[in-house]
């Protein structure tokens, strides 16, 4: 597949002397504001902003011009992956959001080097995750020598990247795995790991169905997210409320952010491309649907570290649990019994009616409430 079709990956030293430490502190360790940035900006760069980070605080990284960096700059697109490295770790790693070149706002977030040179070549980030992967076990993934060491700004061979996100899928995912000291799953194993030949009968009640897709549509804006739901469910409404006008219209699909997941019944995004959270609404009489469409995402993006969730009736618990433990699905390909919450319908509205009023919604409050696939006794 050509590198077309994946994501770019930067690698950026962020430390090593005095001022880069003092500059990783400013503006990753310790986030900045929108309102700060607001008087260096044009109307039109806060609203992207604005856009994107929806009142959020966010991390900025910066290059000095140069004919090397500025080529790097250049390239550098939303949704492209920048890798942080420290003092022998990948400390940082997240997606571009927007970039600017904009001296003044260099200045007041880093000064200026010894030569009187901004940082200007600025790239704002999001989805960040704070990571402490030594840099030996992320190396040999993308064909490096494993004590290789980054310098400056790089960017990493795009053909590299792509045989990565074909072999491993999610970069932040793979991190995360890496970090817990876990072993990889090569993503072609997984590929062919189940057929949805299953013959199944859809019960016709749909509101119950809508009503739990507006919930987590209005949960997911609250906590600041992008929602999807599938194209086929944009048009319906439910109590008013007209889905499309909630929703992304459009999905952006890599390598590492796979096809499948557009089928999903709701979806949590920030930041152009990568998932926060994925939702089947199960309402089917043979439960098959909703863990079919999670398992096929899971085979196409096996070392992801998103939440899945199965919600349903209170009724159905016991079957879903049943079902999740099937050795197809609970099987050492899958193991959907572990990364699979299950959320009742009750608890989901009685989440969203006490949210709905508020500013903010911390989405770990649905991980908090899933419940994982008991052990048999």
């Amino acid at each position: 597949m050509s590198p077309a079709n994946s994501r770019k990956v930067f690698l950026v030293v962020a430390g090593g002397n005095p001022s880069a430490e003092r500059h990783f502190e400013d503006t990753i360790q310790r986030k900045r504001t929108l309102e700060e940035v607001r008087r260096f900006l044009p109307t039109q760069e806060i609203e992207n902003l604005e856009k994107i980070y929806h009142g959020s605080t966010f991390i900025a990284w910066g290059a000095v011009p140069g004919p090397m960096n500025e080529s790097r700059w250049e390239k550098m697109t939303p949704g492209d992956v920048v890798l942080i490295y420290n003092k022998g770790l990948i400390r940082f790693a997240g997606e571009i959001a927007a970039k600017v070149r904009n001296k003044e706002l260099s200045r007041y977030f880093w000064k200026e080097n010894e030569t009187g040179g901004t940082w200007e070549l600025m790239y704002f980030i999001v989805n960040e995750e704070r990571t402490d992967v030594p840099i030996e076990k992320l190396n040999p993934l993308f064909g490096y020598q494993p004590h290789y060491r980054p310098q400056g700004f790089s960017m990493i061979n795009e053909e590299a990247v792509s045989d990565f996100a074909q072999n491993y899928g999610d970069i932040l995912g793979v991190l995360k795995t890496l970090e817990r000291g876990e072993e990889l799953v090569h993503l072609p194993m997984r590929k062919a790991a189940i057929s949805a030949g299953i013959d199944e009968r859809i019960e016709r009640v749909p509101t119950e169905h809508d009503e739990m897709q507006w919930r987590l549509i209005r949960l997911g804006q609250i906590a600041k997210c992008d929602v999807w739901v599938p194209r086929n469910d944009q048009p319906k409404q439910y109590e008013g409320h007209q889905f499309r006008d909630f929703v992304l219209h459009e999905f952006h699909e890599t390598l590492d952010v796979p096809r499948s997941i557009q089928n999903i019944d709701v979806v949590w995004k920030f930041g152009p491309y990568s998932i926060k959270s994925a939702f089947e609404i199960e309402h089917s009489t043979s439960i098959y649907s909703g863990i079919l469409r999670l398992s096929d995402l899971r085979a196409e993006a096996p070392n992801s570290n998103y939440p899945l969730f199965i919600v349903a009736s209170e009724e159905r618990r016991k079957r879903v649990f049943e079902e999740l433990r099937r050795p197809t699905f609970s099987g050492p390909c899958l193991r959907l019994n572990e990364v699979i919450r299950f959320l009742g319908y009750e608890k989901v509205r009685e989440i969203d009616e006490s949210a709905k009023s508020a500013k903010t919604f911390d989405a770990n409050v649905l991980l908090r409430a899933g419940e994982n696939v008991p052990m048999r006794s």
